[in-house]
């Protein structure tokens, strides 16, 4: 919330007080009101609603006056900032101020830098928080990770609900584009610190690592991420990608729970969330590994899409039943050829990639009076993918062959193409040709087919 436009309202019985706040806020630019007495607040807040309000304790001749207009301002407004303030402060006092929905304490005198910075951290506060409950509802794909069959769609929500509950740190390993992001958001929203603030956060920006520190830690001046995300949680997408000094500066944090900025010191009580888009957090052997253990309480391992392909065919029609609320365009079904090709592609770009084609085959066969899309309205690298990988299922070649030879010939290439298409997990291509697991073993030792079989780091299913 810019300066220009904060309305905010100073309720206090002493002139004094009014007056110097009043005019403290007004020289940084903010608008100011004023209310001396319970009457007076409650008419100012129905009649202009302001953005923040700073509240004396002591009211008239009640020294605890202040908490029933907070309780009141509260009923009319739940999201109402208020900062109370008080000349006989002690931490039961702010701590009862903080339960009844205070957003800080402050006491009297002021220091006037204090006072700046408690505002200041008030507005941006409340402004992240508008913006995550929009986010909240916007997120309409945010479960997308889940869709499909497999046994990583089945059970991930379940473990993102028994890691959400505890108080961990949860290290995601993942590969690019699979909503490690939609992953986190999700911990967050399922646990008891959902009304607070989720703020991510992107690694790859520290190539400046001034910038980036300041921007994480903040500054003498300034609240940083870290602080801004008090109560709540923080996700740090692509850790692996943090400068040493960075990753300095965190452990200090994880440590304590706090750190050092020149003169004053950074209390946080913030979820650490982390990802690695290296697919396995053992090759981050030049990460600080101290930092890397303590990061690493809870941890997901998130499968790319080539090594859960039975999702990929429910992950499209996913995004189709949904074209137009997310694409403003009409669902249209894939033609058979054109689904045997989105299903035998490796996805290198995974969930991501999968929206874009969707959407993109959409708008190439959207002046078509076809009523499926065809392979022909494809991206190009699918279809040259495709045909690399079964143009040895040429019929040409078994024009000449005895029909048991041919059929055996036939028999080899069409599971040499299809456990390939599965990047040799038995018990999937098993599952989508029709055959007990066992039986396809047998056979493709009788016939001898070579196929790559899963490395030990994919999803064990086969």
């Amino acid at each position: 919330m810019e300066a220009k436009n904060a309305k905010i309202l100073v309720i206090d019985d002493d002139a004094e007080v009014r007056s110097l706040i009043s005019g403290v806020l007004s020289d940084e630019g903010y608008s100011t009101s004023i209310a001396t007495n319970e009457q007076e607040a409650i008419a100012a807040v129905k009649t202009d609603m302001p953005d923040l309000v700073f509240l004396d304790l002591w009211i008239g001749d009640d020294e605890s006056g202040g908490f029933k207009i907070l309780d009141k301002l509260k009923n009319i407004n739940s999201e109402l900032p208020i900062i109370i303030i008080s000349g006989h402060g002690t931490i039961d006092i702010a701590m009862n101020a903080m339960r009844k929905g205070a957003f800080d304490f402050i006491e009297k005198p002021f220091v006037i830098d204090r006072l700046l910075l408690t505002c200041m951290r008030a507005l941006e506060f409340f402004k992240l928080k508008i913006e995550n409950d929009s986010l909240r509802n916007d997120r309409l794909s945010s479960d997308i990770f889940s869709v499909g069959i497999s046994a990583f769609a089945n059970t991930i929500k379940a473990t993102i609900d028994k890691i959400a509950n505890s108080n961990s740190r949860v290290f995601i390993n993942s590969t690019i584009g699979v909503g490690v992001d939609a992953i986190a958001y999700r911990i967050h929203q399922k646990s008891p610190r959902k009304n607070y603030n989720f703020i991510s956060i992107s690694c790859i920006s520290d190539t400046d690592s001034t910038t980036f520190s300041n921007e994480l830690f903040g500054t003498e001046k300034s609240y940083g991420y870290i602080e801004k995300a008090n109560g709540g949680t923080i996700f740090l997408e692509n850790v692996d990608r943090m400068s040493p000094d960075s990753q300095r500066k965190l452990l200090m944090f994880v440590q304590s729970g706090k750190y050092q900025l020149s003169s004053r010191n950074v209390f946080s009580d913030v979820r650490i969330i982390c990802s690695t888009t290296t697919g396995d957090s053992s090759k981050m052997a030049d990460f600080n590994q101290e930092l890397f253990y303590r990061l690493k309480i809870s941890e997901i391992n998130v499968p790319s899409m080539a090594e859960r392909r039975e999702d990929i065919i429910p992950m499209i029609d996913w995004y189709m039943s949904r074209a137009e609320e997310l694409f403003g365009l009409k669902p249209k079904p894939f033609s058979d050829k054109a689904l045997m090709i989105l299903q035998s592609y490796d996805w290198p770009g995974n969930i991501q990639q999968i929206k874009n084609v969707v959407e993109s085959s959409l708008i190439n066969a959207s002046d078509s009076d076809k009523t499926a899309i065809d392979e022909t309205f494809l991206p190009p690298e699918l279809t040259a993918n495709t045909k690399e990988k079964f143009e040895s299922l040429n019929i040409a070649k078994f024009i000449t062959m005895p029909l048991k030879e041919a059929k055996e010939c036939f028999e080899t290439d069409y599971l040499r193409a299809q456990i390939n298409r599965f990047s040799g997990n038995v018990s999937q291509t098993a599952n989508f040709i029709g055959m007990e697991r066992s039986a396809l073993h047998r056979k493709l030792k009788a016939l001898d087919v070579q196929y790559v079989k899963c490395s030990k780091n994919r999803t064990k299913n086969g």
